[in-house]
């Protein structure tokens, strides 16, 4: 792989131009004065993603069988306080 090194201001005005040669394969350094501070090189062609790839994976059927009492509490807008947020009751019965 080519390499070729370039001072910050220089990069930034031909930024078009060292993308695309680091898209061919070449290795762009990028200095401040003479410390490294950055490098262009080729991505990495993952490809596309495989749409469904994780169909095989599923939830079992009776997850939602059984009733959560904290959820049926808030969805009934009970235990919360000004703001909403759910408060367990406690002994006594205040919240």
């Amino acid at each position: 792989m080519t390499q070729a090194k370039y001072k910050i201001a220089e990069a930034r005005a031909r930024f078009s131009e060292l993308v695309e040669r680091a898209s061919r394969g070449e290795e762009i350094t990028i200095l401040r004065g003479e410390t490294l501070r950055a490098r262009l090189v080729p991505a990495e062609d993952v490809g596309k993603r495989v749409f469904g790839a994780l169909r095989h994976l599923s939830l079992p059927d009776d997850l939602f069988d059984q009733p959560d009492p904290q959820q049926a509490s808030i969805d009934a807008g009970e235990h919360t306080d000004a703001t909403g947020i759910w408060r367990e009751k406690q002994a006594g019965g205040k919240s």
